[in-house]
């Protein structure tokens, strides 16, 4: 089965979550399976069922750091242009059926892609991948209608102070460029999946689907801050 490879460079923080959500969408309307690479810039996403309370609304607009709400579940995590953000919009069939399986299958393949780095990654479970006993990739998914979409995150740089103690980023460990890190992880995930990643772009029709998620849910402020 052909796996469509789409590395998109720097999103627009709330296209990027509708692209994702179009592209889990596609599965079910024919589109092939998909690894959808890219970065983000300072944006703070939640999961789909965190509650928007805790977070400070003004202050974080003021600093310039967008916010959203993500199709998948999980904690509040900070992204920004020094992480790669990867989504696997996959069958049913091509995922394992048990969730945490799925969680430590999608983790192997990121500390296996840090290792062929030359990096000393391990998994831990439920859903991390750590360097040197830091946070360097954290996991989460979502299914629905036959679909699985993994989603991630794996830290490269640290940009500023805003990860926290705890956190730690692959350059700390060794001198790797984005363009190497997003290398290793997609030769990783085609291991994983025993297919080769296909260079692809998306259609005509997930691009429009994205635009309509845009209006109704990820860019609309009901959607973020209603919770």
């Amino acid at each position: 089965m052909t796996v469509r490879l789409i590395s998109s460079g720097l999103l627009p923080p709330h296209l990027s979550a509708a692209m994702d959500h179009a592209l889990m969408e596609g599965l079910r309307c024919g589109s092939p399976p998909s690894l959808h690479v890219y970065r983000r810039p300072p944006t703070v996403s939640m999961g789909y069922f965190q509650p928007s309370g805790p977070l400070d609304r003004g202050a974080l607009s003021s600093a310039g750091v967008a916010v959203l709400r993500r199709m998948s579940g999980g904690g509040t995590i900070y992204n920004d242009p020094g992480q790669l953000i990867y989504t696997l919009a996959l069958p049913e069939m091509m995922v394992p059926r048990d969730r945490g399986e799925a969680l430590l299958w999608v983790c192997g393949a990121v500390a296996e892609a840090l290792r062929s780095l030359g990096a000393e990654a391990e998994v831990k479970p439920p859903n991390d991948v750590l360097l040197e006993g830091r946070k360097v990739s954290g996991n989460s998914q979502i299914r629905g209608g036959g679909a699985v979409a993994l989603q991630g995150t794996l830290i490269v740089e640290k940009e500023g102070g805003r990860l926290g103690d705890g956190v730690g980023s692959l350059q700390e460990s060794l001198p790797i460029s984005m363009g190497r890190a997003e290398e290793a992880l997609t030769a990783s995930f085609s291991r994983l999946l025993g297919e080769e990643l296909c260079q692809g772009v998306f259609g005509l029709r997930e691009l429009e689907r994205a635009e309509e998620l845009l209006r109704e849910r990820y860019g609309n402020e009901d959607f973020i801050w209603g919770r």
